[in-house]
């Protein structure tokens, strides 16, 4: 009877263990987990309606990958996507922004970080809107889990995507 108890526990312990090291923690664009910092994760998405001031830039390779799987003779899937290596830059003019965040106020340009193909095909002069994160980043020298402080915030808006394909031209005709 006692071997089945230590036996028991053993498996309760090594299961919660496994369940808990299966969480884990947001890890940052420089490879650092934030283990440390989570209380500036910001979970709010922000809608921006902006005017493009110039041509997106971006890597210029661009790469498909595909996958698919078949289960039987007649049932399975596939997908594929294109995209740049890398993420889209985009200079824009801030019309309005909801809900506001306190380093971007409307009228002023920033620096947009997208993952939306279809913003790389808009020119100048045309208004539309995204879809952002605020995503907080420490400097890139921080340690693994290092304790960071305010003096070590940057923040951007990052993953932005066009909450639809609609664009307005509001540019001077040449």
């Amino acid at each position: 009877m006692m071997g089945k108890r230590i036996i028991f526990m053993i498996m309760t312990v090594l299961t919660a263990a496994l369940l808990l090291s299966a969480c884990q923690t947001r890890i940052s664009d420089s490879g650092y987990s934030l283990k440390s910092v989570g209380s500036n994760i910001d979970d709010a998405i922000y809608i921006l309606n902006v005017t493009m001031l110039g041509d997106p830039l971006s890597n210029t390779s661009t790469s498909g990958e595909g996958q698919s799987r078949q289960f039987s003779d007649i049932y399975g899937y596939g997908n594929m996507r294109i995209w740049q290596e890398g993420k889209g830059l985009v200079s824009v003019h801030v019309n309005s922004i909801n809900p506001s965040l306190a380093y971007i106020e409307p009228g002023m340009d920033i620096v947009l970080k997208t993952t939306d193909l279809k913003i790389m095909a808009i020119q100048e002069g045309y208004r539309f809107e995204v879809k952002c994160r605020n995503d907080y980043e420490p400097v890139a020298s921080l340690k693994d889990n290092e304790m960071s402080s305010a003096r070590y915030d940057t923040h951007e808006l990052d993953f932005c995507r066009m909450t639809n394909p609609k664009i307005v031209y509001e540019g001077i005709e040449k």
